[in-house]
């Protein structure tokens, strides 16, 4: 069986819901793949960073899904500093015989997110919504130039009119709901096989 390790933060992980419902684990079920799930509701690029030899390389997996910087924006961190950790992370995989794919972060839905009481971004929200749209962009032209395989979660979560689309997010309009990861999987599932022949 093929394996892949899915690296992330609590996008990856399934924040607040059972793990059967979670994306990793429902690729698992639609496709001939063992997945393992490495995300760690938090944690930034440096984070990822730092645990990649023991959450990825020591399961000696075939592919490595990366998707961060999220919470890297929430303390303002530089882009170049998220697109410079994600691609030290693949160059790691790509030495070690694992194939990366860079994951694109979701959008945010304020709607929901006015309504909650979490603490804030430290230079707030609108900068950190301009920096989210950025960091996707750099990083889509980053795997690109880097000729590395990129997952678009970003896109799919937006309508026709560009508005986020808030159906697929819990209530605290950061995270996915299970329409959400259902979607994530289903983007996921595509690409394995579109790209890498999985049946």
């Amino acid at each position: 069986m093929r394996t892949m390790v899915c690296h992330g933060d609590s996008l990856t992980e399934g924040a607040d819901l059972e793990k059967n419902y979670t994306w990793p684990h429902l690729v698992e079920n639609n496709i001939k793949v063992t997945v393992i799930n490495s995300g760690i509701g938090g944690d930034t690029s440096g984070g990822l960073l730092s645990r990649f030899y023991q959450d990825v390389v020591q399961h000696q997996p075939e592919l490595v899904l990366i998707l961060g910087g999220t919470n890297d924006l929430w303390w303002d961190l530089d882009i170049n500093l998220i697109l410079a950790n994600v691609f030290a992370m693949a160059c790691q995989a790509q030495y070690r015989n694992i194939v990366p794919i860079v994951g694109l972060p979701l959008p945010l839905y304020m709607d929901n997110i006015r309504q909650q009481t979490m603490m804030a971004p430290i230079a707030g929200w609108d900068k950190c919504l301009n920096k989210l749209s950025e960091l996707v962009n750099a990083l889509s032209v980053a795997a690109e130039e880097s000729d590395i395989a990129c997952l678009d979660f970003y896109h799919p979560f937006i309508g026709t009119n560009g508005n986020v689309q808030g159906k697929y997010f819990l209530e605290d309009g950061l995270h996915p709901n299970k329409r959400g990861h259902l979607l994530m999987a289903e983007k996921m599932v595509e690409l394995l096989r579109n790209l890498f022949y999985f049946s």
